[in-house]
């Protein structure tokens, strides 16, 4: 006798005990699942799938805010990178400046061109600033997909010392007040 046969192999019916005791018999034996069980599986999967579709909606929200977020961040960021690149006397002339405020660009180059370029990428035209074609065709808007960031900036500095300005950097927009804010120390080498 082989060991892949069965040892009750050709033995009565009567004589098989243990596992092999339900092969070929009983009344579940090779049956499907019966209409209670499911309906019950299908009852409790549609429940599942619900709950998972709910989340779409919902993920599809926060990522679409961590963009946005994304987008203020890397604008502070460049901001900050533009005025540590100034002159450190020249520094002060952008204190107060806002985006959406024409009235608050610093009237000396190059503060003043760079402050426009920061105007544009955030919001694009509108609220009192035009550009040229020439300016458009050099800066980049921020956009989030199909619109623009409609971003606000504001920039403050103020003078600990001599030698040391703190400035800070705020950007707002659409759907998130408090938006994003950078603060940096810049010294006078």
């Amino acid at each position: 006798m082989s060991f892949a046969e069965s040892p009750l192999q050709g033995a009565e019916p009567s004589a098989m005990r243990g596992r092999y005791s339900k092969q070929g018999k009983g009344l579940w034996t090779m049956a499907g699942f019966s209409l209670l069980e499911v309906l019950v599986g299908a009852a409790v999967l549609s429940v599942g799938l619900l709950g998972v579709a709910a989340m779409f909606p919902t993920g599809y929200t926060n990522i679409t805010e961590a963009g946005k977020r994304t987008m203020a961040l890397t604008a502070g960021r460049q901001i900050l990178e533009d005025i540590s690149a100034l002159p450190f006397d020249n520094i002060g002339n952008l204190n107060g400046f806002d985006t959406l405020n024409p009235g608050s660009l610093p009237p000396g180059e190059p503060e003043r061109t760079i402050a426009r370029r920061w105007r544009y990428a955030l919001a694009g035209e509108g609220d009192g600033f035009t550009f040229t074609k020439d300016e458009k065709d050099q800066w980049t808007i921020l956009s989030s997909g199909s619109a623009t960031l409609n971003g606000r900036g504001q920039v403050g500095v103020a003078a600990l010392s001599a030698t040391l300005n703190q400035v800070t950097v705020t950007i707002t927009y659409s759907g998130r007040p408090a938006g994003v804010q950078l603060v940096t120390n810049i010294t006078r080498l």
